[in-house]
């Protein structure tokens, strides 16, 4: 009944996208309202998680959604969301922390293994999405290919250009960066999952484990989450934008339905966006769980220099 009552309370906010004349504000506070309800009754934290960020995210963007609520204040949407727009996304925060909190003490006394079950409920589609993605690796250079063998036929023999097989240079080339973007894009999540981005270790990989989860979970919520929740918001109006208005390529020749691989920012970043998360809920449970969920969830206390000693790598330096 619980996962019920999520799933219910998703499907209300996806229904406001769509705008079917039901006020979209309407649709998102009672869809909230489910998730939480459904949280508290102990629905798979993961579920109730993804749940209110969502609803929280379509109540923010959509038209009829948080700016029709200003706008029926009386105030101009504009101008708030000008001045007090960071403050409101804080507040929103702020306030699925607190649920998400209140959810896992609902689930005592088990509420650490909850946060490490929702971490590899997360875990497990943004590895997903990043497997999936990789095989646009495949296409990518077949387009290269193509479009390089093409053009270096067309120098002994032009006719080809007549032939069912030829396709403009300016599609295949911008085919080659929509695919590399997406796919770029749909693995970032993955990466930061398996650690595979680059750092620059000057001072972390000298510290204690416990140091070191300090410093990944205060990233996290400080930058990580922060940029991630800018981009969605922002690339979900860049993206809205081009939709609406139809853009195509600006070569003559070029693709059309820009929209698609605009859309895909806000995505990617959303799967970097559950990475962290995810992350986060790891770094949590290290640092207040039990001892014995520390194997579970020590990513990010473990050193990423293999020239370190092992003593070092796994303790820290040793200080008198």
């Amino acid at each position: 009944m619980a996962t019920l009552l999520c799933l219910a309370g998703i499907a209300l906010a996806i229904l406001a996208v769509f705008e079917p004349g039901i006020p979209g504000y309407a649709l998102c506070i009672a869809g909230f309202v489910l998730c939480t309800i459904g949280g508290l009754a102990r629905a798979r934290l993961s579920l109730a998680l993804a749940g209110l960020v969502f609803i929280a995210f379509v109540f923010a963007v959509t038209p009829d959604g948080f700016a029709a609520v200003i706008k029926a204040a009386g105030a101009n949407p504009k101008r708030f969301f000008k001045f007090y727009d960071g403050i409101s996304g804080l507040t929103a925060a702020l306030l699925i922390v607190l649920l998400m909190v209140a959810m896992v003490r609902q689930h005592a006394p088990r509420g650490f293994e909850e946060m490490v079950g929702a971490s590899t409920d997360i875990d497990r589609i943004v590895v997903g999405v990043g497997k999936l993605a990789s095989w646009l690796f495949i296409p990518t250079m077949i387009v290269i290919f193509y479009d390089v063998s093409q053009r270096k036929l067309l120098d002994f023999d032009n006719t080809i250009i007549d032939s069912a097989f030829y396709f403009d240079s300016t599609k295949l080339q911008e085919l080659e960066w929509h695919l590399h973007s997406l796919l770029f894009l749909m693995c970032l999540g993955f990466a930061y999952r398996y650690d595979a981005h680059v750092r620059i270790e000057l001072v972390r990989d000298r510290l204690r484990a416990r140091s070191r989860v300090w410093l990944e979970l205060l990233g996290i919520v400080l930058f990580l989450l922060t940029y991630c929740y800018l981009i969605i918001a922002f690339g979900w109006t860049f993206a809205g934008r081009s939709y609406r208005i139809g853009e195509v390529s600006a070569a003559q020749t070029g693709l059309s339905h820009r929209w698609i691989i605009k859309a895909a920012m806000p995505v990617g970043f959303a799967f970097l966006f559950a990475a962290g998360v995810s992350a986060a809920f790891k770094c949590i449970v290290y640092l207040f769980g039990p001892t014995y969920l520390r194997d579970q969830v020590n990513d990010y206390a473990g050193t990423h220099h293999a020239d370190l000693p092992e003593d070092v790598a796994v303790n820290g330096p040793i200080a008198d």
